[in-house]
């Protein structure tokens, strides 16, 4: 029984290779709002399982096998962290780097973090890349793909489009003041210090690649067809949305390092 809650869950919080099944249940989802909700729900839904059918099903494992499955992890956070560089449209960029920091909560679990905690982490992980998923399909409308590099200079006539995926791109990639940046130290503050160095190497993947989509989605010169940028209502919301975000990391940001 404890077999089947870890695979189930390994499903709902990306560890490869069973990460490929949760890859393809979102980006199969209907619409970008599917894929949204479902990067929302389907972590959760990970967390739940191993807090709530009885004692934690990897804290069962011999210390040996807790070792390798945690080493696979890592694995699976600097693979898909690495696989995020190469690509260019935005809801795949998004799922790749949800999944290459998703998988990181089997290290919180592992040293014994109580289930709000994760379920912290892994919201302050999934919510910027549900965003990134809607952002990505208000672009889709307007271009017909949510493609960056096929044009440049999209911030120069979608301002307040390209700001959002920004502020969300940032979020998604722990960037200091959003909760994911509180979420990673907490991951820091409990492992021993020979498991670090695979971390400090995913900040620089995660860094490598948040500059990449920045670039191709900031800079470089316009020369597509005019297109009609945000409503100043929706802008508003999104803009109200990263701003709570940022607030509730600093606000919890003592409570979720364990400082």
């Amino acid at each position: 029984m404890e077999w089947i809650v870890l695979l189930l869950a390994a499903v709902l919080l990306p560890v490869f290779p069973l990460s490929w099944i949760f890859n393809r249940l979102i980006g199969s989802a209907p619409g970008p709002w599917g894929r949204a909700l479902a990067i929302l729900v389907l972590p959760q839904l990970g967390v739940l399982l191993l807090y709530h059918t009885g004692p934690l099903a990897l804290l069962l494992l011999p210390l040996s096998l807790q070792r390798i499955w945690l080493m696979l992890v890592l694995f699976t956070s600097v693979f898909y962290a690495f696989r995020a560089v190469s690509a260019r449209e935005i809801s795949i960029w998004s799922r790749l780097m949800a999944s290459s920091g998703l998988t990181l909560s089997w290290l919180l679990v592992a040293n014994g973090a109580q289930v709000h905690s994760v379920a912290l982490f892994v919201l302050a992980l999934s919510l910027p890349a549900a965003l990134l998923m809607i952002w990505a399909g208000m672009l889709s409308d307007r271009m017909g793909g949510a493609y960056l590099g096929l044009q440049g200079g999209l911030a120069t006539v979608l301002p307040r489009l390209s700001a959002l995926i920004t502020l969300s791109a940032l979020a998604l990639v722990a960037t200091p003041i959003f909760p994911s940046f509180f979420g990673l130290l907490q991951v820091f503050h409990r492992l021993d210090l020979a498991w670090l160095w695979p971390l400090l190497l995913l900040l620089l993947i995660w860094g490598w690649s948040a500059g990449r989509f920045l670039q191709d989605l900031l800079f470089g010169i316009y020369r597509g067809e005019p297109m009609v940028d945000l409503s100043l209502g929706i802008t508003w919301i999104g803009a109200v949305v990263l701003f709570f975000f940022a607030l509730s990391g600093l606000i919890w940001s003592g409570a979720w390092t364990g400082i």
